[in-house]
């Protein structure tokens, strides 16, 4: 399994808010993408502990026997909910950050077992061969408001309540994260990604750029660049596992 991750800042925001973490060894990888609001309030500081509390997770796991699938999601029930104390507590302490949240979209991969953990509308999507599937659904108003039938999903794209979050890190004492697991088959690929991406570059063209490019630095960097030649006007991330499941 390889794993690569990729930030950009884009062409319009003038500081890069979104974090991320990507590492593998053999069959187990965690993987996480953080998009960081607040603006002046430090969104960036926001998702920066988010995925620093993955970071911590795999620096105890090199010196332990890697656990279970169904000890990963635990884990990252845990972890999130760490995260969340962490940045309220900071939000306490300094009032230029008071306001700060993110998003949180990780990942821990053992064999053929992905469990996830999820709050915000970054979005983690399984590609294999000609197909693509998101796993997770955007907690945002916007989703709201397709899933009741009110915007129909061809206008999400340019929607003006489209970056308008229904559930984050930061903004309560108990956030509700999404956790579930998904059997990978052999030779999947995983992409987690920051809206940055998402808003610009639809799922049939993310397939695309996986089916033409052949490593997973030259697919992160091609989905970068496409979101970029279109306006870039938010920050953008990309963590890629490729060969999930013992294909590489």
């Amino acid at each position: 399994m390889q794993v690569v991750g990729l930030t950009d800042r884009g062409r319009e925001r003038p500081r890069n808010e979104d974090n991320l973490f990507a590492r593998a060894d053999k069959d187990f990888a965690i993987l996480a993408v953080a998009d960081g609001m607040g603006g002046h309030r430090a969104g960036d500081v926001a998702s920066a502990i988010a995925v620093e509390a993955m970071s911590e997770l795999w620096d105890n796991l090199e010196r332990t026997v890697p656990f279970s699938a169904g000890e990963a999601a635990e884990q990252l029930r845990r972890l999130a909910s760490e995260a969340n104390e962490r940045i309220l507590a900071l939000a306490g302490r300094d009032p230029a950050k008071k306001g700060m949240g993110t998003t949180l979209t990780a990942g821990i991969i053992k064999d053929r077992i992905l469990a996830i953990g999820h709050i915000g509308d970054s979005r983690a999507y399984l590609i294999k061969d000609d197909s693509i599937k998101a796993l997770t659904n955007d907690h945002s108003l916007l989703q709201q408001l397709i899933s009741s039938g009110e915007v129909k999903p061809e206008e999400a794209r340019n929607h003006p309540q489209r970056h308008i979050l229904t559930r984050a890190l930061g903004v309560g004492s108990k956030p509700k994260v999404d956790i579930f697991e998904v059997a990978i088959e052999e030779g999947s690929a995983l992409l987690f990604c920051t809206d940055g991406l998402t808003g610009l570059v639809g799922e049939d063209e993310i397939l695309s750029v996986f089916q033409e490019e052949k490593s997973p630095q030259d697919k992160a960097a091609a989905l970068i660049g496409l979101a970029n030649s279109r306006g870039g006007y938010d920050n953008i991330t990309v963590v890629i596992a490729a060969g999930v499941g013992g294909q590489s």
